[in-house]
């Protein structure tokens, strides 16, 4: 008898454990199969994006691998996914950006998509334009950048504004001899007074 009672708890165990076992695959198992093909999607996309960095800029395998790891390392640093730094990555290098400023240029345009009205990758294609037009070095994107947020703050316009006005004014302002920061300026005033 008393086999037997034991024999009836241990089936009610392993029932119970049974249930619990469904219960625990459920909730547990189920979640880390989706993560995984999310990590698995997400590799596939950056490897995606780049591609378009292999396309437009010029450089060694030992290279390539750098940048990767720092876009790789900069996703881990700012509120944007490795696949959006690739493709401003990518833009930089189609608009002639050297490979000694590639990072600073992705990381000054990120930061002004995440800061202001412009996105990132618009803002790369607009300032490296800008750079090319006004003949600027290379090494004062972030000085660029920072100069556009603070009129941005301080002046009744926009950084779009700004941007998209000194696109206007910059070979012209460059002939006559203005400064990048000038022509900034000079764009900032009249899209303040709603000058288009």
């Amino acid at each position: 008898d008393g086999l037997t009672k034991f024999a009836e708890k241990s089936e009610k165990i392993s029932k119970s454990l049974v249930t619990a076992g469904r219960g625990f695959t459920r909730a547990l198992t189920m979640p880390i199969l989706a993560l995984g093909v999310s990590a698995l999607k997400s590799s596939i996309d950056y490897e995606s994006a780049f591609t378009s960095v292999r396309k437009t800029v010029e450089a060694s395998e030992e290279e390539f691998t750098a940048l990767s790891t720092s876009i790789k390392e900069m996703s881990t640093q700012v509120a944007s996914a490795g696949t959006e730094i690739a493709e401003v990555v990518a833009v930089a290098g189609q608009m002639g950006i050297s490979n000694d400023h590639l990072m600073t240029f992705a990381r000054t345009m990120i930061d002004l998509g995440n800061s202001t009205d412009i996105v990132a990758n618009e803002a790369a294609l607009i300032l490296a334009k800008f750079a090319n037009i006004t003949k600027m070095n290379q090494a004062q994107f972030q000085n660029l950048g920072s100069a556009l947020v603070d009129l941005g703050n301080n002046y009744a316009a926009t950084e779009s504004q700004i941007l998209e006005m000194s696109m206007r004014l910059a070979g012209a302002g460059h002939q006559v001899g203005l400064s990048e920061a000038q022509i900034l300026g000079f764009a900032t005033a009249l899209s303040a007074v709603g000058i288009k």
